[in-house]
């Protein structure tokens, strides 16, 4: 059991130069986030939420999308809550809402130094640091208001309390991993959950407790799991139907089937869970539509450039982390063989590659942020493997003393190869890169070789320079290059340098048919600023009604409520296809006068395929409400796009 030493003192024995390295990286990569933040945008959906939740305690409560509470949104919105916390304080601002996430970003990377430092020493400690912080996923994620990075966050603090038991032969430390993993399930739902499996066996293995203590231990631990997870979701369900807002992602108006159905196991077996939806037919492309059926379900995805150069620039290090790890704990080598941290190290940092990296694998990837899971076992295997490659070139009799420069050689190709599918971007960097890289490389090679140099004793730490700022300068490059808001990700989702093939096609499509922010809906500017003058005329002629506007797509309530509007009612939810409300309930709003207006879109400002109560409520509004001439609010005969599928206008409906 490890003596736990006061905070002072462990920072005394942190080497200075260690800890101010430490504080460098955070100042650096906390400067780079600030201004990536200053034109993070908007996400147009969660950020709707966020302003409702900012300006509404009802909304804040349930996770609702309109400050009224009709609706929630179509996961649990924990993520949002330090959003709407932050707007509240300091304003409705792009800037105000990344202020958590880089505020996790900084959490999470001195809890990665804590962790490996237990187990690689201050250097590996640093290392894992350095290599998280010059993820370039991870700028992009903690820059932007996303989930991802809460969860990363989680992910981390979790290992770090299991560690914390580990050492001290304590249960609570473990329960308080268990709470972590729970509010990462707030964050991001069931993907939290692929935490458990390398936290539970590794334990069972490695703790230094009886077994039957450490079965205890585990059961106390999934309880507190399941009713941190569960807790939010098993609040709101207790409110009866009527008195809450509906659930989002279903037809039974149910958390339980929302989170497991339509964000769970639908995802994998479509219409299996009764009562969710199915995925938006018209969402985001899968992976397996962008590289193919058989390449984007297995681990290939991960290695392709779109994905590594976003966290894989390390994979070669990592790989030897692995290797190495596993081959020194195997050997049971004296000088390192028999350590603690080592063994603690690679057992759990390869479980959770394993994990995290089969799921992946399988599972088609709607965004590239779903890949931030990935950072911190590879960030700790890249510890692992510098170090223990530096500790192999000290037996000079072993014929691992090549395992260094032949790293060094594989690490400098990959780099060039990845470097190589962006040369328009980023070309410059294949001569330095191949010097620094093969150049250190054939050095390490000869000394291993034992064919000494002329001043041999300069040459190792020359080497060993050239070898770090060749496999640092790519990773570093495109980090900084989301200082552009071109090479930034967006809040939809997270990636550093060109945008992926997908992601460019999704942004050239929002600037052709969607607005950015404020202005989300189609053919902006002018489909905007035409419902903002209907929005305008309802809410004069709608005073003392509980709703000024209903409108048949949460695109034309977005920009609406960000504006500052409080009575807009959306139907449909997220997909257009939720039965709330229903068309009973918009006829009784209509006879006890709480509501007048209806907005009625075109086809193209749908998510997907309009529901049967969708087209139920539009063929009512059609039938029995008198359409609001464009000349009465100030609007254009036509507010349909331009061209193609979407000429069909909107319309503004009188009921009454």
């Amino acid at each position: 059991m490890r003596q736990r030493l006061p905070i002072r003192d462990r920072l005394r024995d942190i080497p200075q130069w260690v800890l101010w390295s430490l504080v460098l990286v955070l100042a650096a990569w906390a400067v780079l986030c600030t201004f990536v933040s200053m034109s993070s945008g908007y996400s147009d959906f969660y950020a709707t939420a966020v302003k409702s939740m900012s300006t509404s305690w009802r909304a804040l409560f349930f996770g609702s999308f309109d400050p009224q509470a009709t609706i929630t949104l179509d996961k649990l919105s924990g993520f949002l809550v330090p959003q709407a916390v932050s707007a509240r304080l300091f304003g409705f601002s792009p800037w105000a809402l990344a202020i958590p996430q880089m505020l996790e970003g900084l959490v999470t990377i001195v809890a990665v130094f804590v962790i490996v430092r237990r187990w690689m020493g201050d250097v590996g400690g640093l290392i894992a640091a350095l290599s998280m912080a010059l993820t370039p996923l991870l700028v992009s994620t903690f820059s932007h208001p996303m989930e991802d990075g809460m969860l990363t966050m989680f992910t981390v603090l979790a290992v770090l309390a299991w560690q914390r038991s580990i050492d001290s032969g304590r249960i609570w430390p473990l329960l308080l991993s268990a709470a972590f993993v729970g509010l990462g399930f707030q964050a991001k739902m069931l993907q939290a959950w692929l935490l458990l499996p390398p936290l539970a066996v590794v334990y069972v293995w490695v703790a230094s407790v009886s077994m039957r203590r450490r079965l205890v231990a585990l059961a106390g631990a999934a309880i507190v799991v399941i009713a941190t997870s569960f807790s939010w979701m098993t609040l709101i369900q207790w409110f009866p139907i009527g008195r809450r807002p509906f659930v989002d992602g279903t037809t039974n108006d149910s958390m339980f089937t929302m989170v497991l159905g339509y964000n769970g196991v639908n995802r994998f077996l479509q219409n299996w869970w009764p009562g969710a939806l199915r995925s938006d037919p018209t969402g985001p492309a899968s992976t397996v539509g962008l590289v193919g059926g058989i390449i984007g379900h297995t681990p290939l995805k991960l290695f392709l450039p779109q994905y590594a150069t976003q966290i894989g620039w390390f994979y070669p290090l990592a790989a030897a982390g692995l290797v190495l790890g596993i081959i020194a704990l195997a050997r049971h080598w004296s000088t390192f063989g028999h350590d603690a941290g080592l063994r603690i190290g690679v057992l759990l940092s390869c479980s959770m590659f394993v994990v995290f990296g089969a799921v992946l694998s399988v599972m088609s990837l709607p965004h590239t942020a779903y890949l931030a899971s990935m950072a911190f076992p590879l960030a700790s295997l890249t510890a692992i493997g510098v170090v223990l490659l530096y500790q192999y070139t000290q037996h000079p009799a072993s014929k691992m003393r090549f395992a260094l420069p032949i790293t060094v050689i594989v690490q400098t190709a990959w780099m060039l190869f990845l470097i190589a599918h962006y040369g328009t971007f980023a070309g410059w960097l294949v001569l330095p890169v191949a010097v620094l890289g093969f150049g250190a490389g054939i050095l390490l090679l000869t000394r291993a070789s034992r064919r000494p140099l002329r001043d041999w004793r300069q040459w190792p730490a020359a080497a060993a320079t050239a070898a770090i700022v060749g496999a640092l300068l790519a990773p570093m490059v495109w980090s900084a290059s989301t200082i552009d808001p071109a090479y930034a990700g967006s809040a939809n989702d997270a990636y550093a340098g060109p945008a992926p093939k997908q992601a460019a096609e999704e942004i050239q499509a929002a600037n052709t048919y969607y607005g950015v922010g404020l202005a989300s809906n189609r053919a902006r500017p002018r489909t905007a600023a035409v419902e903002a003058a209907m929005f305008a005329y309802a809410s004069a002629h709608s005073v003392g009604m509980a709703s000024a506007l209903a409108t048949d797509t949460w695109r034309s309530a977005a920009p609406l409520i960000m504006h500052g509007g409080r009575r807009v009612l959306p139907i449909g939810g997220y997909t257009s296809r939720v039965p709330s409300p229903t068309k009973a309930q918009i006829v009784s709003l209509v006879q006890h006068h709480q509501l007048r207006f209806v907005l009625l879109t075109g086809a193209g400002s749908k998510n997907s395929t309009a529901s049967a109560n969708l087209k139920a409520i539009q063929s009512w509004v059609r039938a029995t409400c008198t359409i609001v001439p464009a000349s009465t609010y100030g609007g254009a005969a036509s507010t349909g796009a331009a061209s193609g599928a979407y000429l069909v206008p909107d319309r503004l409906y009188d009921c009454q």
